[in-house]
């Protein structure tokens, strides 16, 4: 039994036990606990409570009030009038409205407005009276720290889903901060524009320089291109096309000139074949031999009508006949003129036709010799181009790339130049009125909102307390933890419970409530009896304070008031000796276990029926070696005489969790009673107490109970009815207890309990 699983598995766990209340299941939080909660920690609740009213109120009443001033801003933001790639605009609005937003929160802007408004010269911002240039004459370290200042001050937001922008400034005069909400937005565009400008300029001046060098690097490729060109004899345009062309051409021409010269040739020939074929003199003519030939065929006709009529001698007809013989002879005549005349005319048309067509051939026979020489050359001159043409490219395509860079340069310079007079596109919406209530401090919600957080927090911290409260209170606690009965609570008396006043205590107030919760006790132990003889109890404690000796004279006086024969039996050998004491019969334990005669006759008359006094054995010195005694054989021989001659023996015994004598006087007892302090023992003290013990516990006795505010806590047994109950006890001021400082004098006046 050496383990707390062990102790376990060894308490009992009755189903019912008077006077607890057995709970169904886990803790309900609900009204009635919370009203316990209350009662029990009311102190440290309206302490809180009362704490952080008292605080909230001394800073709300001592607070500067603070006004807000509100100015919206708007960013105008560009949109394509068709609505094209609306998605995109729409993040590039967006991206353009946080820019902004991030400029107005920027501590660039608030040293901007710290300069521009000359705020270190104003009271109301720095707190300091009205100076002139202070600004002008501060320090960037100053500027810097009078910047954080402003923006403490000032909350930029975005409206969701909107192009709009508050500018929220704080102060304690709201003059002050309206100008600056309203000022905001006129210096972020001033600072934007001369920042732009600034940018711009540079821009402009870096980018003229890259202009200006790229026309000169433009004017070289050209130049380079044309002296290329000029090199190998190539002019511009499309000389690769224009050569093509002019080949075609020329070779169209040269077949052309070939075509001529052979028809030149054939016609040549053909005048001279037609000049042969040409037909004879005798079919020439002329109007005279016509004429002659009429005449002719007119007397050829004379004569034959002549001829019918007249014989061949008339006149007439010899007269035809003369004429008709000399149209002959002219016709013949002139025959031979025309044949002669038409044969030298034919002659000379033959060479004249022939000299011709000869001409012909012979000029297009040069000139397909020409056409040929020229194709042949042009063609040469073609290839050559055609070797030239890949460099020309290249210095070509230099100069188109270093054409269009100079081309985009030019244009982006003048697109710049457009845009240095554009500003930002954020404007003021609506100004920002000076406000007339503060924003704070606001005493009505502010101390609303303290009571409640001041209400939470003191629960939060009871209830933490109560969680983490292991100490134990009350008899259902001890239950429920540990299946243990509670015999009796002892209350706490105002002056404390001593050994030596203990049974003055029972004489003398028989109706208080200390002595009905002796009697209990005393009620409850001797319901455990077992066997024949005296009840033999074991009264120990987890650790020394709780009280256990003055429980242990409480319970004999206890007996020793109801008529029993009653002994203590110190056994807490550890302890300084104690005083003689002349309300007790006291008997030296050490002289009794030696074997002394004149001791053991005082056991003899203590024992009288007559005799009504509590009989105490207490070693008068100190003991050296309390092992030895408690394993001494005179020890059991002590309880032997005891159980004979008495009716209660009460041991008191040192505390387990200090020295183990406690388990081992457990074998001379028949009831084990553990005294537990009220709110001082905790959960784990106990538990170890009931492990080192190594012998079942009967019962718990939980002492110095603070009665009222036991009962005012509502700890779930009886005791919490103390108040309605208490008519039926004397009238104990001694459950008044003392304030702090009356038991600081009480604990400086007396020793602590044992």
């Amino acid at each position: 039994m050496n383990s707390r699983a062990d102790m376990t598995l060894a308490l009992p766990s009755p189903d019912v036990h008077p006077g607890a209340r057995i709970p169904s299941g886990g803790p309900l939080m609900g009204l009635e606990q919370i009203a316990n909660v209350f009662r029990r920690r009311r102190i440290l609740i309206l302490g809180i409570v009362a704490v952080v009213l008292a605080s909230t109120a001394l800073i709300v009443f001592t607070q500067t009030p603070i006004y807000e001033a509100k100015a919206t801003l708007r960013m105008d933001v560009p949109v394509a009038a068709d609505g094209s790639d609306r998605v995109q605009q729409s993040a590039e609005s967006e991206m353009q409205i946080e820019t902004e937003i991030r400029a107005l929160s920027s501590h660039d802007l608030a040293a901007a407005m710290v300069r521009d408004l000359e705020l270190l010269d104003n009271p109301a911002f720095s707190g300091r009276k009205m100076s002139k240039r202070r600004t002008a004459r501060a320090s960037q370290f100053r500027i810097d720290n009078a910047a954080e200042q402003l923006l403490s001050m000032v909350t930029v937001q975005r409206i969701p889903h909107t192009q709009l922008i508050t500018v929220t400034v704080r102060s304690p005069h709201p003059k002050f901060a309206a100008m600056i909400a309203n000022r905001y937005v006129h210096v972020r565009q001033m600072n934007s524009m001369v920042d732009r400008l600034q940018r711009q300029e540079g821009i402009v001046a870096a980018l003229a320089e890259r202009t200006n060098k790229a026309g000169e690097e433009l004017r070289h490729a050209e130049q380079a291109v044309a002296d290329y060109r000029n090199e190998h004899r190539m002019l511009g345009g499309g000389d690769s096309t224009n050569a093509l062309a002019g080949i075609t051409q020329l070779a169209a021409e040269t077949v052309s000139a070939a075509s001529a010269r052979a028809a030149a040739a054939a016609k040549a020939a053909g005048v001279s074949a037609a000049a042969a074929m040409r037909p004879g003199p005798e079919s020439a003519t002329s109007p005279l031999l016509s004429a002659q030939q009429q005449r002719y065929a007119d007397l050829m006709q004379r004569k034959a009508e002549l001829s019918g009529f007249y014989g061949s001698g008339h006149p007439a007809l010899a007269n035809v006949l003369a004429q008709i013989d000399e149209v002959k002879r002219t016709m013949e005549a002139e025959r031979v003129r025309v044949r002669q005349r038409a044969a030298a005319d034919a002659a000379i048309e033959a060479s004249h036709e022939s000299t011709l067509a000869r001409s012909d051939a012979q000029g297009a026979a040069a000139r397909e010799s020409v056409l040929q020489s020229n194709l042949a050359a042009l063609t040469t001159k073609a290839y050559q181009n055609n070797e030239a043409g890949v460099k020309l490219a290249e210095l070509e395509r230099a100069a188109e790339t270093q054409r269009g860079l100079y081309l985009g340069l030019s244009g982006r310079l003048k697109q710049l130049g457009a845009a240095l007079v554009s500003g930002t596109g954020l404007v003021l919406q609506s100004t920002a009125p000076i406000p007339q209530n503060p924003i704070s401090p606001t005493p009505r919600k502010t101390m609303m909102a303290a009571l409640m957080g001041s209400t939470i927090l003191a629960f939060g911290c009871a209830f933490v307390l109560e969680l983490t409260d292991r100490r134990l209170r009350s008899a259902e606690q001890i239950w429920r933890l540990f299946g243990l009965e509670s015999f009796a609570m002892i209350p706490m008396l105002r002056s404390g419970v001593e050994k030596d006043t203990a049974a003055k205590l029972i004489a003398e107030r028989p109706s208080s409530l200390f002595v009905e919760s002796a009697r209990m006790m005393l009620t409850e132990v001797m319901r455990q009896r077992r066997g024949n003889g005296a009840q033999v109890v074991l009264v120990t404690s987890p650790l020394p304070g709780d009280g256990k000796t003055s429980v242990a004279y409480s319970l004999g006086a206890a007996a020793i008031a109801a008529g029993s024969r009653a002994a203590v039996v110190e056994l807490d050998l550890w302890q300084r000796a104690p005083a003689a004491n002349d309300e007790h019969e006291t008997i030296d334990l050490i002289a009794y276990l030696q074997g002394e005669s004149r001791v053991r006759g005082l056991l003899t008359q203590a024992s009288s029926p007559t005799q009504n006094a509590l009989t105490v054995f207490a070693s008068h010195e100190q003991t050296r070696d309390p092992s030895t005694v408690i394993s001494s054989s005179q020890l059991a021989s002590l309880f032997e005489d005891l159980r004979a001659r008495m009716d209660l023996v009460v041991i008191d015994a040192p505390p387990v969790l200090g020295v183990r004598d406690a388990s081992n006087m457990a074998c001379f007892a028949d009831v084990n009673l553990l005294v537990v302090r009220w709110g001082h023992t905790t959960v784990e003290e106990a538990a170890d107490s009931l492990v080192a013990l190594r012998s079942p516990v009967d019962g718990v006795v939980l002492n110095a109970v603070d009665y009222p505010r036991h009962a005012r806590g509502h700890y779930g047994d009886l005791v919490q009815y103390f108040n309605r109950a208490g008519a039926y006890y004397e009238r104990d001021d001694e459950l008044i207890q003392a304030s702090f400082l009356d038991k600081l004098k009480e604990k400086i006046r007396r020793p602590r309990a044992a």
